[in-house]
């Protein structure tokens, strides 16, 4: 007996069902509008359609929703809108988020026309695989749909390519294919296996138990532990050897930092001072699924002798490096091997110290005992704030590293663009969040500079009948441009006097335009407050509570503060501070 056909469109719907999706974001478009209609179509449909207010916020919303439920789609139209999302896109794959991207293309006979006529119908640049090539760099499948007899097969092709590499793929489809008629789906889709060479995992983990013996070590986790949903396995580890941890900055909440051997964020230099001078005196570091970048080590040298890093599919031990290793199997047989050595858990702590927060609040420069609103004050302040009800999203720059110090009770509570740094990601990221999880309230952290790229997240947010709240501080300039190219103004009292007057101030081209933040609720909705000072600052929290609707609140932070972990840049020369004798981009 024939089965019943369905509609490409309906494939696809089905598929992403299948998937978990409760919600497709996006921005409609023509081409994509056959799609959009099927869902909306069925009325008994899962999948709800979030229509953004731009693609670029579309797609980090896209991303954070992955983070939080495992699978996250996209939909845009062709050209400006896929064009718009690739930013978002290459930030998934940079920091391993299962992302499906939908674009909505011409039908085949605008293909044609342009071909043989060179008549461009809109959004298209006379190229048909032009938009399929640019995605092809950011994705691990890219597939181009014409008709309907292999999109099934295509359809399954990148869903299944999304599920094994938990990286971000992309699906082209023609208008005119959308309606074509196809056989529904009949084989399951893939299932995630992380599982390598278990030699070679057994191995690796009996050398790094080898190194251990007689010394005093300490776990650093990283973010594939919570990509590879291994969370209880490093727990396992942690837990059986009765052995202490940090995590990395993009690894910030991977199990709750409420665990009584968590002991902070390790970011390299850019660390809570007081995690980093006790982290770099373990004598053995161990690294479970901790990515080596820039940003997240802060200058630290992970090619030491003491450190073993085990991350993308290998274990670098030493000068040696052992291949195809499954970070689970790892974690696994190492908790068996260390269990036949002798060594010692390194304490980073007495007990009775930092019982509550992971960094001290900078005040050296207050007056008669008062404190200033600074970055650190007010994330101190900040860190009683946040519990458990709470997810926490850090936007990139001076945000970011105030609030690696926030503890952060629930697990996955804590999300940052850490690797690939898109400034205004956390804003749309905040909508992904509670769609995904609305049980939990977002708290955004973000800068003037960050939140004037993506504002009108804040729009879908009310639209939702969200209850984000979203903490702007605005220090009036981008800080941390300025603080990479030329630190001199932040120094202080040990600020250098330039002949070039240039170099003794923040760069007119860091300067920001003074928004009133609080005032934009009357434009999109919700509640709006302004906080000049650490008083102020406690009303607002005071409220919070009660307050059941978006909420922005306008933090103003002095030019030139920073954060203590930023601090150690204004000890060295900037990348562009070529008067200082010491300059050297070398």
């Amino acid at each position: 007996m024939s089965q019943k056909k369905i509609s490409v469109a309906k494939y696809l719907q089905i598929r992403l069902e299948e998937l978990g999706l409760t919600h497709l974001f996006g921005i409609a478009g023509n081409y994509t509008a056959p799609f959009l209609n099927t869902i909306q179509e069925d009325k008994n449909t899962k999948i709800k359609i979030v229509n953004d207010t731009n693609e670029i916020n579309a797609g980090h919303c896209t991303d954070a929703y992955a983070r939080q439920n495992g699978f996250a789609a996209v939909a845009v139209t062709y050209g400006v809108g896929a064009f718009t999302l690739l930013n978002s896109v290459a930030g998934s794959y940079v920091e391993h988020c299962p992302v499906l991207v939908i674009n909505g293309a011409p039908t085949n006979k605008d293909q044609q026309r342009s071909l043989v006529q060179g008549m461009l119908a809109s959004h298209m640049t006379g190229d048909m695989y032009s938009n399929i090539n640019v995605f092809r760099n950011v994705t691990v499948a890219a597939e181009q749909i014409t008709g309907s007899s292999d999109a099934p097969y295509k359809i399954d092709s990148v869903l299944n390519a999304c599920i094994l590499y938990g990286r971000p793929v992309y699906l082209e489809v023609f208008e005119d294919a959308w309606r074509m008629e196809c056989n529904p789906p009949v084989a399951p889709l893939a299932e995630r296996e992380t599982s390598k060479c278990k030699n070679s995992a057994r191995k690796a983990a009996q050398r790094v138990a080898a190194m251990a013996r007689g010394k005093e070590i300490i776990f650093w986790g990283g973010i594939e532990i919570q990509r590879y949903g291994i969370q209880k396995e490093f727990l396992d580890l942690i837990e059986t050897t009765n052995t202490e941890f940090v995590t990395s900055i993009l690894g910030k909440s991977i199990v709750s930092e409420n665990h009584p051997k968590f002991k902070g964020v390790f970011n390299g230099k850019a660390s809570p001072k007081d995690v980093k001078e006790q982290f770099e005196k373990a004598q053995l570091k161990i690294g479970l699924g901790v990515w080596t970048t820039g940003k997240n080590l802060g200058g630290f040298d992970v090619w030491k002798e003491d450190t073993v890093l085990a991350n993308h599919s290998g274990v670098r031990i030493g000068a040696s490096y052992i291949a195809n290793v499954s970070l689970r199997d790892f974690m696994i047989f190492l908790k068996e091997a260390l269990t036949k050595v002798s060594f010692s858990a390194y304490e980073m702590y007495d007990a009775k110290e930092l019982p509550e927060s992971f960094f001290v609040a900078d005040d050296r420069k207050t007056k008669k005992g008062k404190l200033a609103l600074t970055y650190d004050t007010f994330f101190n302040r900040i860190n009683t704030f946040i519990d458990e009800r709470h997810i926490v999203v850090a936007d990139a720059g001076f945000p970011l590293l105030g609030a690696q110090g926030i503890r952060i009770a629930e697990p996955n509570g804590f999300v940052a663009q850490a690797s690939w740094l898109s400034i205004g990601y956390s804003v749309p990221a905040a909508t992904g969040i509670k769609c995904a999880r609305p049980d939990k309230r977002p708290v955004v952290f973000v800068g003037d500079g960050a939140f004037q790229e993506t504002c009108q997240a804040i729009s879908t947010q009310n639209k939702l009948k969200h209850d984000t709240i979203v903490f702007v501080l605005d220090n009036g300039i981008y800080g941390i441009e300025q603080m990479l190219v030329n630190p001199n103004p932040f120094r202080g009292a040990d600020k250098v006097e330039y002949s070039v007057p240039d170099l003794n101030n923040v760069y007119d081209y860091n300067e920001m335009h003074r928004w009133k933040y609080a005032k934009l609720v009357d434009v999109f909705g919700g509640k709006g407050f302004e906080v000049n000072n650490l008083e102020e600052l406690e009303l607002v929290l005071n409220e919070l509570d009660n307050i059941k609707v978006n909420t922005i609140v306008h933090v103003n932070i002095p030019k030139t503060s920073i954060p203590e972990a930023i601090a150690y840049k204004t000890e060295e020369p900037g990348e562009d501070e070529f008067l200082d004798k010491d300059w050297s981009l070398c």
